[in-house]
């Protein structure tokens, strides 16, 4: 009797959570059948269109501040400073006069030739007069041939001596000039060396003076050689200031050197330093950003939106900057920027909401 009732109770039991299992079951099929289907995931991105223009690659450097055109005067002859004519920072024309030299020795010399000069034209006038009268008397037989030859190589010898301090005086007055220093072009005084009772001696610099242009001039590493040309534009800032003028082949410091001429004043002083930049590349073509590109082993593509799929066209880049790359040719359609990982995914997604730029 015991043990009919244990059975009964086990399969009372068993009734029950089968009974409690179908409302379960019944509970969750409702639910699963009311619950919405996911959705795919929606990717978000931007997307913009190419256009025309150039593309500039400039390389920076540290350019010095020179004169277009110095220069340092000084005597051929030693002698003192007579008079300073000029001041530092003063502008001149070109003959203006800078400087006299003293100039009473060079006179005293020169008054002592034409003393000697007015001796020998006496001393010429009378070895005239002798010869002629020597002539007439040996013509008539009064001397012999040998005292008429003296006569005329006496006469001939005059004449040298005079030819001789002509020379000499013209010589002088020439060196005359060599003290009295002028302005070999128009420009401006620099510096001043020497002043009034100085003594200045023969190539010793007396003032230095430039023509008020300026130059620059900026150091490369000689791996750089193949980019620095002459004719290069020279900016400053986004200004164009030059163009290289000059490359230098000898090295300083292990440094090659290019000098650039100026189009534009440039208001610092000289011997003061500026960071340039050289134009070593322009190109024309189609601008996009630098985040379009989507790099692959097997070139470089950008993400083009077509018929509401994101569609990857090759590309061929000419230029690229920090900002922006240039292609030889503009894709027909818009074009997706953004991260590259998620750009090179766009394909695979069925559903992308465009944020921004899609021409209607």
């Amino acid at each position: 009797m015991k043990k009919n009732t244990i059975i009964i109770i086990v399969l009372l039991g068993v009734l029950a959570l089968g009974i409690k299992g179908k409302s379960v079951l019944e509970t969750r099929k409702t639910e699963v059948e009311t619950t919405a289907l996911p959705t795919s995931e929606v990717v978000s991105i931007s997307v913009t269109r190419g256009s025309m223009g150039s593309l500039k690659n400039k390389e920076a450097f540290l350019a010095h501040i020179l004169s277009d055109k110095s220069i340092k005067l000084s005597t051929k002859l030693a002698g003192y400073v007579e008079s300073m004519l000029v001041e530092e920072s003063q502008k001149v024309k070109k003959n203006d006069l800078l400087v006299r030299i003293d100039a009473i020795e060079l006179h005293s010399n020169i008054d002592s030739l034409k003393a000697t000069l007015a001796t020998q034209k006496s001393d010429l006038a009378l070895a005239k007069s002798i010869y002629s009268r020597n002539m007439k008397l040996f013509k008539a037989g009064g001397i012999a041939q040998e005292k008429l030859d003296i006569s005329a190589l006496s006469l001939k010898s005059k004449k040298s001596m005079i030819e001789n301090t002509n020379q000499k005086i013209m010589q002088r007055k020439h060196q005359l000039s060599y003290l009295s220093i002028k302005a070999p072009f128009d420009g401006v005084i620099d510096s001043i060396m020497l002043h009034k009772g100085d003594l200045a001696a023969a190539g010793k610099p007396i003032l230095s003076m430039s023509n008020g242009r300026k130059k620059l001039r900026f150091s490369y590493a000689p791996m750089q050689a193949n980019k620095i040309k002459k004719g290069l534009s020279v900016w400053l800032g986004n200004e164009k200031v030059g163009e290289i003028k000059s490359l230098y082949t000898t090295s300083t410091n292990g440094l090659l050197s290019a000098e650039v001429t100026l189009n534009k004043d440039i208001d610092l002083p000289v011997g003061a330093s500026i960071n340039v930049e050289v134009l070593t590349k322009e190109a024309n073509g189609c601008i996009l950003p630098t985040n379009t590109l989507v790099h692959k082993k097997n070139g470089i593509y950008v993400m083009t939106y077509i018929k509401d799929k994101f569609v990857p066209l090759k590309v061929n880049v000419v230029m690229q900057d920090d900002q922006n790359v240039l292609l030889s040719e503009c894709p027909n359609a818009s074009v997706a920027y953004g991260n590259e990982v998620k750009l090179a995914v766009l394909p695979v997604y069925d559903r992308v909401q465009i944020v921004g730029g899609l021409d209607e």
